[in-house]
């Protein structure tokens, strides 16, 4: 597959509100399905984001944006089958509002391993969150005054949401992926129980996982909830670090207050927080998905848990980093790996022309776009043949 092409291709092509996009070579299409969140809430105080409209500060509900609650994901199915016996879940990477960059990815894992390509949009991203986050007249009366705080770095139109968002409450990082989990966990469900209409009942589901996705996978299948991945597979692209390795400060993630602040919370005051009795806590500490979460923080969290986890995980389990990273980079990606022992799960990888953590394929109009289209096929042919 030419990624170039393709991707201008889908991208002129793909609209999540507008049924089915069925690809001009007939060879699949892009499905809608909708989805309904059942996750629960933890008691807790929480804030929304500050708008700035007309000089106000307006505290709105997470629980209150229904886009976030009911919505649909784009499935990729390949003309191949009626009712398919396994399918891949694809997760996205952090602060993204857009599926363009994945169509092709899905499309080439799709029709090579003649599977269903489910991209699953984590809570309060893609089309999960509201309009009004990216609507200029607000967002940009909003980054015009968090410009004013002292020593501010890469505070952008792109990331002022979520980087005031996580600001105002650094534990949506935490609520926020446990809605995702839970998400995730009642698609496994669903699958399992027969209720996809598109893939048979105990399908066989496999994950490629992609950034903070990454993380998120990596946390489910440590806690392996209800064995519902007792035989998948992950693959990792661009991910696979511990919490604490990450550097999340980037123009289109956060800003560099937001990162600090996450930072400082989740290596010195959350740990705080779980010493006294409460709802949060009694949440974090009495499950399994809380003590995944905890394991993925720093190397000295639940290590041994996370390393006896990794180990049993070593043949379901292939990373893929690139050397340039500087989000997730790849020296920290393999000493979070070094405890599986046997054959290597993890690769690095570089290629011959500038990219970044956030555009490993950037799309150029030259004969550069030849070295991206092989780069692109080194990747997902690995990700294809594991995922097979």
């Amino acid at each position: 597959m030419e990624f170039t092409r393709t991707y201008n291709e889908l991208k002129g092509m793909f609209s999540l509100s507008n049924g089915n996009t069925c690809l001009k070579d007939h060879s699949g299409i892009f499905k809608p399905v909708p989805f309904e969140s059942s996750s629960n809430p933890i008691p807790f105080n929480r804030t929304g984001i500050n708008n700035g409209v007309n000089g106000h500060i307006y505290a709105a509900e997470d629980r209150a944006i229904a886009e976030n609650v009911k919505f649909n994901y784009p499935v990729y199915i390949p003309n191949t089958a009626s009712t398919y016996g396994k399918a891949i879940i694809l997760l996205h990477g952090l602060n993204e509002r857009s599926w363009h960059k994945y169509l092709p990815w899905a499309k080439y894992l799709g029709d090579k391993t003649s599977r269903p390509v489910i991209l699953f949009p984590l809570a309060f991203h893609m089309n999960r969150s509201p309009e009004s986050w990216a609507n200029p007249r607000q967002m940009m009366s909003l980054l015009n005054k968090r410009k004013s705080l002292d020593g501010l770095q890469m505070a952008t139109f792109a990331n002022i949401a979520l980087s005031q968002r996580l600001s105002d409450d650094p534990l949506r990082f935490f609520t926020s992926g446990k809605q995702s989990a839970d998400d995730i966990v009642k698609l496994l469900g669903d699958i399992k129980e027969g209720g996809i209409p598109f893939l048979k009942k105990d399908a066989q589901v496999d994950f490629f996982s992609y950034s903070i996705g990454a993380f998120l996978a990596q946390i489910l299948f440590l806690a392996n909830p209800n064995d519902l991945l007792s035989t998948s597979r992950l693959f990792v692209f661009c991910g696979g670090t511990l919490f604490d390795q990450m550097r999340g400060t980037s123009r289109l993630i956060m800003d560099s207050h937001a990162y600090s602040s996450l930072r400082r919370y989740y290596l010195h005051d959350f740990p705080i927080e779980l010493k006294f009795r409460s709802p949060f806590s009694s949440y974090v500490r009495g499950g399994v998905l809380g003590e995944s979460f905890m394991a993925m923080i720093a190397e000295e969290s639940s290590q041994a848990f996370r390393e006896h986890r990794f180990q049993q995980l070593r043949n379901r389990l292939r990373v893929v980093a690139l050397r340039k990273d500087l989000v997730m980079p790849a020296a920290a990606v393999k000493r979070a790996l070094t405890c599986i022992r046997g054959d290597s799960v993890f690769t690095e990888l570089d290629f011959p022309f500038d990219y970044t953590h956030e555009n490993p394929f950037p799309i150029y109009r030259n004969d550069k776009s030849a070295d991206v289209d092989k780069a692109f096929e080194s990747v997902f042919s690995m990700a294809t043949e594991f995922l097979s």
